[in-house]
């Protein structure tokens, strides 16, 4: 009986995760053996496997110095790995290009004919866009959205999330997200132009 050759990039790819987990594994072990008792729990209260672990790289403590000299962004990147996961907790989630079609009446083609103008805020969740499910009410979009996405073009949706979601004495202590949905539009297109002007925008 012949044998079939093995496949090049799959063996590859193999010994890349297996080089990938044993180096993960041994990190995590030098952490968790470092980390005090309530440092875990705490971590351990994070509702993902990834939330945990973001948790724990955020920590210096446990990163411990010498990471940190060597790479001085891990914690920080571990805690933008966390803003943007309670970023997205707080949205209501996210919805794919395909769920928000049917949720809109429009092919997925056009979802992302809307993304690509500016009318439509979503995400990158690896290679796929991700739409924060928060912008829409019932079958369209929250009006004044474009306008946010527009204001933070340049410093991208994560941004322009942060800035829906976040409370602002500006509009007494409401979110821009909860002003638009209230029909307070001219109120955010009153802060976006403050943010602006401040050069936050």
């Amino acid at each position: 009986m012949a044998r079939t050759a093995p496949n090049p990039s799959s063996t590859r790819s193999d010994s890349l995760q297996a080089a990938f987990l044993r180096r993960a594994t041994s990190a995590l072990e030098r952490m968790a053996a470092s980390a005090s008792p309530k440092t875990l729990s705490d971590a351990l209260a994070a509702p993902t496997d990834a939330g945990s672990l973001a948790w724990l790289l955020s920590r210096s403590e446990v990163v411990g110095e010498a990471v940190i000299e060597l790479d001085p962004l891990v914690p920080a990147l571990a805690r933008n790995v966390e803003h943007r996961k309670r970023l997205i907790e707080r949205a209501g989630g996210t919805l794919s290009a395909e769920d928000s079609g049917r949720l809109l009446g429009i092919s997925r083609q056009a979802v992302d004919k809307r993304r690509r103008s500016g009318a439509l805020l979503a995400v990158r969740d690896g290679s796929d866009w991700r739409y924060p499910a928060c912008q829409f009410d019932e079958t369209e979009v929250v009006a004044g959205i474009a306008d946010v996405i527009r204001a933070y073009a340049s410093a991208g949706p994560w941004v322009a999330l942060d800035f829906l979601l976040a409370p602002d004495s500006a509009l007494g202590g409401r979110s821009a997200l909860e002003a638009l949905k209230s029909g307070d539009r001219d109120a955010v297109l009153r802060l976006l132009r403050s943010e602006a002007q401040d050069g936050y925008a």
